[in-house]
């Protein structure tokens, strides 16, 4: 048995839930955290600035001294700061929880595996999270990278790319745009975007910072 194989099997002991649905979903939970560095280097606690646009047409690039318009303090699947407000917005809060592949290892979290679709003319795998969430969340991760690529989530599909790494390892995609639905059951998208964002920094973080509660 090859070294790759050994660590996947330590991976999904290490990491295995009773609500994913069989021995293969397990395995692809396991691939995809395993992609990213491991349980360990999924982001829990962070601050980031970002470049938000409501747009129907892509922004140009990111330039070296782009200003952000919003700056942010996450706690996955809890909290979710602007400044000093808790920004308490249900949809806001469980997106960021699913984009840090955390969801997936919530105790609490049913896991179902979801037909093969498109993204980016590429075949993306789909996991989809119940029972920890008011509403289904569908991940898809790219076939062959396991990397997270889109999320549906209510009336949207959030689609993510251009991947970065934090100083101690942390990876995670810069860039998000979402495309509203013109007919979710048939996964039909509107031609335009709705939005975009591009992350400019994140900095992962061991504690609130001062004047922040939790």
């Amino acid at each position: 048995m090859s070294w790759w194989k050994v660590g996947l099997l330590t991976v999904i002991a290490a990491v295995a839930r009773p609500g994913w649905a069989d021995d293969a979903t397990s395995k692809q939970v396991s691939e995809v955290v395993a992609a990213v560095g491991g349980e360990e280097k999924l982001l829990s606690l962070f601050r980031f600035r970002e470049r938000v646009l409501i747009v129907s047409d892509p922004a140009p690039p990111v330039k070296p001294d782009e200003k952000e318009n919003r700056t942010s303090v996450v706690q996955v699947g809890k909290n979710w700061w602007l400044g000093k407000d808790k920004r308490d917005k249900d949809k806001v809060r469980v997106l960021c929880w699913a984009w840090s592949l955390r969801i997936l290892l919530e105790p609490t979290a049913k896991i179902q595996p979801l037909a093969e679709i498109s993204v980016a003319d590429k075949p993306a795998f789909g996991l989809r999270v119940t029972e920890a969430v008011k509403e289904p969340i569908d991940l898809y991760f790219d076939k062959e990278s396991k990397r997270l690529v889109a999320i549906d989530y209510t009336d949207t599909r959030h689609i993510f790319s251009e991947w970065k790494k934090t100083e101690v390892g942390h990876e995670y995609p810069s860039h998000v745009t979402g495309f509203r639905f013109a007919d979710r059951a048939a996964g039909n998208l509107q031609p335009k975007q709705w939005y975009q964002t591009d992350i400019l920094e994140l900095t992962p973080l061991s504690e609130l910072p001062v004047g922040l509660s939790p």
